[in-house]
């Protein structure tokens, strides 16, 4: 069975689904514009800030590549460096006090190379017998392997190009520079030649990792991973960055943009690199996408409750909604409901209270249909009871002539017996029934003047029985004035003569009037031989044949009576608590006992 359900309901859901649909879809469509949007900005501000990065890293080893090659280029430090480890002849630098003056010459010459902003922080110079000039934090003057050196090799390759060494523990710089951290120095290598383009020596240019990558650091934040082509980490400097190596080898294989994954974490990250051709480093910039997100995700989590917020809002001004519609329709609803004959007949016009023009036109067509049904109901309750009383004289007049031709068979039965008195009598009695018969002022009277007129019938018949016929006539007093239609006991009455005659006299014809409780009763008694079994079953076919059909029979002038009487009643009544019995009485003879309301008011 389809389950049923208000337009209240169906309003409420419908528009709390399509708002919060609306609410979700475009919450949806934000996130995922919001984070495409994100992610393409994300991906060129990564690569703006590796681009940055490597150019900021190209700068600073350009300033150590400067200072290396004002020293390479500098005739000065060739001589004083060549008289320092003896390979040329110098008058003054003989004595003691001569190479002390060299070297003090040499050292300020290295300084004046530096520059005022000390772009490095140590230079030194090597021959290849292992002699060192140190110029910066340490001025010592040693003699080392020079061959042990990690750089040595590279150096020495034959292209005499710089040479950028990865960051290394510098015990030079750390017993020279007070800090709490190992001190880890990048160094900028040449080899450099006396006049000749002969190999005498090499410049080594140096720097804290710290100081080159500060001015970096310091700008970028952090999520910067910088490399060389074979994989080694130049920065962060030290031990401990074993997540960083795997991100190297993982980059190794996935240079240029995209995304990877922490394998610590288990985030996805962007990154860019770019690589410098000046240093052979590679710029890694890493953007964790939680962190990128971060932001959206509050705001999303804010709209959420925004969007919580309004939907409440909204569904309750749908709910209000929904009730403003169907409230007049649901009082419609209880109106036609409960509407019944008695309502329409007193309903007075609807006014509009929705103040929605459908809704109030609606209303108002059912208001005025109400007064157009109320008009037809009372037009089709007046046709009805003019209907009902036509017929009602149709059948009171049926009696007029069943009554004459009784009547005047008697008074012919009374002249062929010579009773002229008699039939005289009998001929003033019949007068005042004709007259009360043949009247048109309705077809209702009080049941006094009913009575009195049956009491004339039955001395019409007196006259022609005489002393062999007997009638009493007994009457609840409070019932004298109660309306039944008129002719409603006299047929009764000689439908008893008629039939209660037919045994030997004396005949006795009694008729009682009472009440019970609000009904009326009026019993018709012969001592005739009672009900022929054909009888009875022909009157109650008749019966059930017009309670079936809703058609009267056919009535014929004899034996009409009963028929005509039932007819009236249900037509009066409406077979409502209407009474017509017929039965035999236990010591002989037959009762027809008919009833109904004694107020036409308490029939309903």
């Amino acid at each position: 069975m389809l389950r049923q359900r208000s337009i209240r309901s169906v309003l409420f859901l419908t528009y709390s689904v399509i708002i919060a649909l609306i609410l979700l879809i475009s919450l949806l469509l934000f996130y995922l514009w919001s984070s495409d949007t994100l992610h393409e900005q994300a991906a060129d501000t990564i690569s703006g800030t590796s681009l940055s990065v490597r150019d900021k890293l190209d700068l600073e080893v350009q300033k150590m590549d400067t200072v290396s090659q004002n020293i390479l280029y500098s005739n000065l430090v060739k001589e004083r460096f060549l008289v320092y480890t003896g390979k040329a002849d110098d008058t003054d630098a003989e004595d003691a006090a001569g190479r002390i003056r060299n070297a003090k010459e040499l050292a300020d010459i290295l300084v004046a190379a530096n520059g005022p902003a000390f772009p490095v922080q140590q230079v030194n110079l090597y021959d290849f017998e292992g002699n060192l000039f140190a110029s910066g934090f340490d001025n010592r003057r040693m003699q080392l392997e020079l061959s042990a050196k990690s750089w040595y090799a590279d150096v020495m390759s034959g292209e005499y190009g710089k040479v950028l060494t990865t960051p290394e523990l510098d015990e030079q710089m750390r017993s020279v520079v007070t800090t709490r951290k190992d001190a880890y120095s990048i160094s900028l290598l040449r080899v450099f030649t006396d006049k000749y383009n002969t190999p005498e020596g090499i410049v080594e240019v140096k720097k804290t990792a710290d100081e080159l990558f500060k001015s970096v650091v310091s700008s970028q934040g952090d999520g910067i991973i910088v490399y060389n082509d074979e994989g080694e980490l130049i920065y962060p400097t030290g031990t401990g960055h074993e997540a960083e190596l795997a991100y190297v080898q993982q980059f190794l294989q996935h240079p240029g943009e995209g995304k990877t994954m922490n394998s610590v974490t288990g985030d996805r990250e962007l990154y860019a690199i770019t690589h410098s051709d000046y240093t052979g480093w590679n710029s890694a910039i890493i953007l964790s996408e939680k962190s990128l997100m971060a932001p959206l995700r509050t705001f999303t989590k804010a709209f959420m409750v925004l969007a919580i917020a309004v939907l409440l809002l909204a569904v309750a001004l749908t709910y209000m909604a929904a009730q403003r519609i169907t409230k007049p329709i649901a009082r419609m609803h209880k109106l036609i409901k409960s509407t019944d004959l008695e309502k329409i007949t007193t309903m007075g016009p609807i006014e509009p209270t929705s103040g929605l023009n459908e809704l109030d036109r609606l209303q108002l067509a059912f208001g005025k249909m109400g007064e157009r049904l109320k008009y037809s109901m009372e037009e089709l309750m007046t046709a009805q009871h003019q209907e009902m009383q036509a017929k009602m004289l149709a059948l009171q007049s049926q009696i007029n002539p069943h009554f004459l031709y009784n009547t005047l068979a008697t008074i012919s039965v009374m002249a062929e017996e010579q009773m002229n008195d008699e039939i005289v009598g009998m001929i003033d009695n019949l007068s005042d029934l004709l007259r009360y018969i043949s009247s048109d002022d309705g077809s209702d009277v009080d049941l006094d003047t009913e009575l009195a007129h049956t009491e004339k019938f039955l001395r019409c018949i007196g006259f022609r029985y005489g002393s062999r016929l007997t009638y009493s006539i007994d009457i609840d007093p409070a019932l004298r004035t109660i309306q039944v239609p008129k002719l409603i006991i006299q047929p009764l009455v000689e439908n008893a003569v008629k039939y209660g005659t037919k045994v030997a006299p004396p005949w006795h014809i009694a008729v009682r009037v009472y009440s019970e409780g609000a009904l009326w009763f009026a019993e018709v008694q012969d001592n005739g031989p009672g009900f022929r079994t054909e009888g009875r079953e022909r009157i109650q076919q008749a019966i059930e044949e017009m309670n079936r059909t809703g058609k009267a029979p056919s009535l014929s002038v004899d034996g009409m009576g009963l028929l005509n009487v039932y007819i009236r009643l249900k037509m009066l009544y409406n077979n409502h608590r209407m009474t017509f019995r017929i039965s035999d009485a236990p010591s002989g003879g037959a009762v027809v006992t008919i009833g109904g309301v004694q107020s036409r008011a308490e029939e309903v």
